[in-house]
């Protein structure tokens, strides 16, 4: 048992190296997700100031936290979004999501294969699980350094679609894998299911919001905007549909109230910067505390880490090769290469694999957190180089 005080310690010791870490991204673009990984480290896999025991609980806990943080980034990421800058940039984001997985599937599938013995299919599943970039580290990033909205949209859209792509694929794996008989017409309908339920009340939702806020113009009305993109998801997952692209569709409405009220001559005003302000310090909070938890759950192993390093270095070669193929802007290119983070969707999708059972879905879930950290280590340190190029040609 933790003693309260030892737990109020930990809680303002991890608060207040966030904010140091902030402080330190602002200032060297180091990301803060470094020293909070390695904090979350040293509390359990390393130093076990907190009991390992307590981490088969603490990964129970993986799907409902990482979905609070993903709620929180994606709404502050979403909502920067502008409609009448250009939008180039987000059918390549949409195209790079694409092969971030399919890439991811097909390379580690022939890799585990014929380096290291494992079926095709159990590849291909761990190609899928680890092929997601998340959102919880890019969309942060691209938010607080000054890019050009082409290269804002195209990280913004390949953060938010490569989780989509990623399930949709994953799921038709796990058809394949129970044997069961794959039929085209029912996979198509599932994911035309998937997709339609969070457009369509990602839209309703966020007008029906935007014209509240109008309508109440009360000083509390952006708090209560995050308690309405904490219902559409949790509706939307319930429903079966792409929770995040709900959150994005909804975002978006949100942040673009005054070129959605110029055209339907409207007077919309919904108090942004206070909503900027609260959802700034949350968002701070929350992203904290995320990455300490991936730290404190992480399996520390040689084994698996020499899986997990030659599987990153082919997921860095994927990246490269696919940024050259899709990003012609050379100044761009760095940047979006060093985008290459695993997290949330990663971490979630091995969990399920963990709680199937086998041999093959306990090595892909050991294998796979691995990733996140070694991938995670690798952007804090190629992001930083890039993100000060890129700002340098501002």
């Amino acid at each position: 048992m933790i003693s309260t005080y030892l737990l109020l310690i930990a809680l303002a010791a991890i608060i207040l190296l966030g904010y140091l870490s902030d402080a330190l991204f602002r200032m060297t673009r180091i990301p803060e997700i470094l020293i909070l990984l390695l904090i979350g480290i040293i509390l359990v896999p390393v130093g076990h100031i907190i009991p390992e025991k307590y981490t088969t609980v603490l990964r129970d806990f993986v799907p409902l936290f990482g979905s609070i943080a993903l709620i929180m980034i994606m709404f502050d990421g979403g909502r920067k979004i502008d409609f009448e800058a250009t939008v180039s940039g987000s059918g390549k984001g949409l195209i790079l999501a694409v092969l971030d997985v399919s890439f991811s599937m097909i390379f580690i599938s022939l890799l585990m294969h014929y380096i290291f013995y494992w079926p095709f299919i159990y590849g291909a599943i761990l190609g899928t699980t680890i092929g997601e970039t998340t959102a919880v580290v890019i969309v942060p990033v691209a938010t607080r350094i000054k890019i050009p909205n082409a290269l804002y949209n195209m990280a913004i859209t390949e953060a938010t679609f490569n989780s989509v792509v990623d399930i949709l694929l994953f799921y038709l794996l796990l058809v394949l894998f129970s044997g069961s008989t794959f039929v085209v017409s029912s996979y198509t309908k599932y994911a035309v299911d998937y997709l339609s339920v969070a457009v369509f009340l990602g839209l309703i939702v966020g007008f029906l919001w935007l014209f509240t806020l109008n309508i109440l113009k009360g000083a509390k009305g952006y708090v209560a905007t995050l308690g309405i993109a904490f219902l559409l998801y949790g509706v939307v997952d319930y429903l079966g549909g792409a929770a995040v692209f709900a959150i994005f569709i909804f975002a978006i409405i949100i942040g673009n109230y005054k070129t959605i009220g110029k055209h339907l001559n409207l007077k919309i005003d919904i108090h942004e910067n206070e909503m900027s302000i609260v959802e700034n310090e949350l968002e701070f909070i929350v992203r904290t505390f995320f990455f300490v938890f991936i730290g404190m759950i992480a399996i520390i192993s040689i084994s698996y880490f020499v899986y997990a390093l030659i599987i990153t270095v082919i997921l860095v070669l994927i990246r490269i090769a696919e940024v050259k193929l899709v990003v012609k802007e050379r100044e761009y290119q760095g940047f979006m290469v060093s985008l290459l983070p695993r997290g949330l969707t990663v971490a979630v999708l091995a969990s399920l694999l963990l709680s199937m059972g086998g041999s093959y879905f306990s090595d892909i879930f050991y294998i796979s957190f691995m990733i996140i950290i070694i991938t995670n280590v690798i952007a804090g340190i190629t992001i930083s180089i890039s993100a000060k190029s890129i700002e340098k040609l501002q």
